[in-house]
């Protein structure tokens, strides 16, 4: 008779997360809003689904995940174990941001559906949303692991959802402004190709072959790639995938300095 191999961190926050019915509420809101644009165009349905997933799904994220990765009594727990708190916490930070993609993506999955969204833009609003997910994933795994406590790590990422959302295009534009007959176009596309959303919602415009560009980001990939959907689309995956991966980090040595 062969023992069961206990569950990995990773999987027990995944399970956690996949059976969270808030997290599927959360996701049928998607479908449920795209019902308001079944009348209209399938790319312009697709980008307001997208709009609404870009205001909803970071709080949504924030507010699922935070809570769960900041319980202190349970790293106390395994803390007093022979675990490595770092490489424990980095795994439940993986396992709670893929056990939240799934339902997600499935949302965003049957809203291009009940707007009639090609499959090519149904894949890139997909695509867009799992990048939404796994970016803020990752930051609310920091902010939980920086506080430990589940309601100031749900404020401490409201506030950098709040300046990275409302308040960054309008920073970045009063950069421009101030440093307009200085070399400031290096930094300015650092600041602009550093932001997840921003760059999924362009790559989304380049996929649904749609000639709007708002904003600095758009300015700057148009100057760069061109009309190429793929490079915009490639570089979103990076910047999501590459960032949640050092947020993740950092927030594993977070931890482990805390628990010592």
């Amino acid at each position: 008779m062969t023992t069961p191999r206990p569950l990995s961190f990773e999987a027990l926050h995944r399970r956690e997360l996949a059976r969270d019915p808030w997290v599927w509420l959360v996701a049928a809101m998607l479908p449920l809003t795209a019902l308001s644009w079944r009348a209209l165009a399938p790319e312009v349905g697709v980008m307001s689904v997208f709009g609404v997933a870009a205001l909803l799904l970071p709080p949504a994220v924030l507010a699922l995940l935070a809570p769960r990765l900041a319980r202190r009594t349970t790293w106390a727990f395994w803390g007093s174990l022979a675990t490595r708190p770092a490489g424990a916490y980095r795994g439940a930070v993986i396992g709670a941001t893929l056990g939240a993609l799934l339902p997600l993506s499935a949302g965003a999955a049957a809203a291009a559906a009940v707007v009639g969204a090609a499959p090519v833009a149904a894949a890139a609003l997909v695509g867009s949303v799992a990048a939404i997910v796994v970016a803020y994933g990752a930051l609310a795994g920091l902010v939980a692991a920086a506080t430990l406590e589940p309601a100031k790590a749900v404020a401490l990422g409201a506030v950098v959802w709040g300046l990275g959302v409302v308040a960054y295009e309008p920073a970045l534009v009063a950069l421009a402004v101030a440093f307009a007959e200085r070399a400031f176009e290096p930094y300015l596309a650092v600041l602009v190709l550093a932001h997840p959303l921003e760059i999924a919602r362009v790559a989304l415009l380049r996929t649904l072959d749609t000639p709007v560009f708002v904003g600095p980001t758009g300015l700057l990939l148009e100057r760069w790639w061109g009309w190429a959907p793929l490079g915009a689309a490639f570089w979103a995956g990076v910047t999501s995938l590459v960032g949640a991966a050092l947020l993740t980090l950092v927030a594993g040595g977070v931890l482990a300095r805390r628990s010592r």
